[in-house]
């Protein structure tokens, strides 16, 4: 018998968004079981847009906003499938997704989460940008999870039941990094797949949570790098894993701030911080984020071209397919 899928679409004041979140989500190759709109207190049109979808099985939850997490395990309570999969309003899923990670469920039977690659489009005029995570089977991704959040943002996966069965569900008392929190729980115990390619557009705007809060996050890794690497049995282990925790954390808020002039000084010395502090792990990225900081992006852009050169024969990034619902 076939494994079921229901997919939770949250949403608050998204109303722009959701016709395209919907769109993306019946037009897979593999349709989805069911389908809940999780609306958490939106006050625009959001439920006269979703309305339009009932007569193609969609379910309308509404409730007082309460925050993600919250939404998302309403969601978790109303659905009752096998699997369940996520998908924040602003987000698009490509029209294979769910297709390629039942396929990959199916080869790894222990795996409890299957991920994959992303790629990050902007409202505004930069740029997309193609994110790849690094296919695995069914690989234990801890204690590794604990220095970066190795499966992404929650519209990129696709879960069995039995991890929040096991597990419990989303920490409604984490603001910041609620995913990541819960991909550690679930790192802990079950086996994680990472499917090789693209499966979504993760959209990035004002609007979005994750916008202009860099030292918030800055701050919130820092909290949750003490908070489960402290409980690392090894303390030689639990020093590596704090040096190069702290090594990314540094690296990321730099990669955001050198795109601002007025903040490179301040990049240069997050990006000194960061290969200071682990000088091996991901070491071409802290390279290059501080020759931008040192010398200007166009020194970085000259680097770049002679290491694509040495680089020829490597395959290309996927094609960026045509948007969805626009």
């Amino acid at each position: 018998m076939p494994l079921s899928i229901s997919v939770i679409i949250t949403t608050y004041n998204y109303g722009q968004f959701i016709a395209g979140a919907l769109d993306s989500v019946l037009g897979q190759s593999r349709p989805p079981t069911e389908v809940i709109v999780v609306d958490d207190g939106s006050t625009d049109d959001t439920a006269a847009i979703v309305a339009g979808y009932a007569d193609r099985g969609v379910r309308y939850l509404w409730q007082a906003n309460r925050g993600i997490s919250a939404a998302r395990n309403a969601g978790i309570n109303a659905g009752s499938s096998d699997l369940l999969a996520f998908l924040d309003a602003d987000d698009r899923w490509l029209p294979d997704k769910l297709a390629r990670q039942l396929d990959h469920l199916a080869h790894f039977p222990t795996v409890g989460l299957v991920t994959g690659s992303e790629w990050q489009i902007y409202t505004s005029d930069h740029p997309a940008f193609y994110l790849r995570r690094k296919p695995g089977g069914a690989v234990m991704r801890y204690p590794q999870i604990l220095v970066e959040n190795l499966i992404g943002n929650a519209s990129l996966v696709l879960i069995r039941r039995a991890c929040f069965d096991r597990v419990g569900l989303f920490n409604e008392r984490v603001g910041m990094g609620q995913d990541w929190d819960m991909w550690i729980r679930i790192a802990q115990v079950f086996p994680i797949g990472v499917v090789d390619g693209p499966l979504i557009q993760f959209t990035r705007h004002g609007g979005s949570i994750t916008a202009g809060k860099v030292w918030q996050r800055y701050t919130s890794n820092r909290v949750f790098h003490h908070r489960y690497i402290r409980r690392v049995p090894s303390r030689l282990l639990r020093l590596r894993l704090l040096c190069a925790a702290q090594s990314m954390n540094c690296y990321y808020t730099a990669a955001v701030l050198v795109n601002d002039p007025s903040r490179r000084r301040t990049a240069l010395g997050l990006a000194l911080a960061a290969a200071l502090l682990d000088p091996t792990y991901e070491s071409r990225q802290k390279l290059g984020v501080l020759i931008r900081a040192a010398f200007g992006h166009n020194a970085f852009d000259r680097v770049r071209a002679v290491l694509r050169r040495r680089r020829a024969g490597m395959q290309p990034a996927p094609l960026l397919p045509p948007a969805q619902g626009t």
